[in-house]
């Protein structure tokens, strides 16, 4: 097919997938220039080309990949991979044959191309038990879900699994451009920015600064905290403030959040500024939320004057992202 064609078939798959919309340029910077598929992506020309369906597949499971969709940057194909496994074992490879065996006759032999179309996986593991040894359920398992991977990350329209249905895109430029908190999927920060933060987390210092408030609120949120976010400007200071579910509303915050989304070291000012606010307050602590860390200077005041003034620093943040993606729970600090 021409490039201008085949481009937009890539992006707007990568979009149904993952729930994100990349720019050409975009989706060949998270592949790599090298990419086979590349040359094709950026031209503009409608002459035709001829592309590998291997090399459109391996691209399109790196990308997702790359955008915090799979855990793995190629998936492969379930049977194939099992078959390779099990083939040392004799008596493990018979199960698997039989495994396969059943769940050909079962669901793709009535006409069925995908699992996602009506397959009752339950129902299949019942028949596992019923018809096989104890240990062909385990494999039937592993054979299952490997398959729902593969159609998951498949480029293909005729498998339409995904691991989430997005009821829209975004633009992947947001994370880094738009000022806007608002997110269908998520309080303050969208899930789909957690995923690709998760995977990229040497851009975090790039996001635009208002993202950057909104992922730690987001985190506040995900624990089960009530939280009031500032304008984002002329706030006097604090950014974020924070209660325990269960506090009044005449209560005083928690927690008061100072955000620093900065390359440069948080120093003594910033520290001593937040400190005067919590005791203006009445709050129970602050919390500096850094891309960066604190200076030797402003961690020494903080701990010689035994401020109640916590910090997140990038390590800090890693573990929120992968809590955020996890969907588990806890709060590193004492509050």
């Amino acid at each position: 097919m021409p490039p201008n064609q085949f481009a937009s078939f890539f992006g707007d798959r990568i979009g149904f997938k993952s729930g994100l919309a990349l720019s050409r340029e975009e989706i060949v910077e998270h592949l790599g220039a090298s990419d086979p598929i590349a040359p094709a992506i950026i031209s503009q020309s409608d002459e035709p080309i001829r592309l590998r369906a291997d090399e459109i597949e391996d691209a399109f499971q790196l990308l997702l990949h790359k955008l915090g969709c799979l855990e793995r940057p190629f998936v492969g194909h379930g049977p194939t991979i099992l078959d390779l496994k099990y083939q040392p074992d004799v008596e493990k490879h018979m199960l698997f044959e039989q495994v396969l065996s059943l769940l050909g006759s079962y669901h793709f032999d009535s006409g069925k191309f995908t699992l996602s179309d009506g397959f009752n996986k339950p129902e299949f593991y019942k028949l596992i038990q019923a018809s096989l040894p104890h240990d062909a359920l385990a494999i039937a398992i592993e054979l299952v879900e490997l398959i729902e991977l593969s159609e998951q990350a498949s480029p293909w329209e005729w498998f339409p699994a995904r691991q989430v249905d997005w009821q829209h895109t975004i633009a992947l430029r947001d994370l880094f451009e738009s000022e806007s908190l608002s997110t269908m999927y998520g309080s303050f920060f969208d899930q789909r920015f957690v995923h690709y933060l998760s995977s990229n987390f040497e851009k975090l210092g790039e996001i635009h600064w208002r993202k950057f408030e909104g992922l730690a609120a987001e985190f506040f949120v995900h624990n089960g905290y009530r939280v009031d976010i500032g304008p984002g400007r002329n706030d006097g200071g604090v950014d974020i403030r924070v209660w325990k579910d269960k506090a009044l509303e005449t209560d005083p915050p928690t927690i008061l959040v100072q955000c620093k989304r900065q390359k440069e070291k948080i120093g003594k000012v910033i520290v001593k500024a937040l400190w005067a606010d919590v005791v203006d307050e009445g709050a129970n602590s602050g919390l500096i939320v850094t891309s960066s860390t604190l200076s030797p200077g402003a961690d020494t005041v903080r701990r010689a004057r035994s401020y109640p003034i916590h910090v997140a620093d990038r390590a800090t943040l890693r573990s929120w992202l992968e809590q955020l993606r996890s969907s588990g729970n806890g709060i590193f600090f004492g509050w």
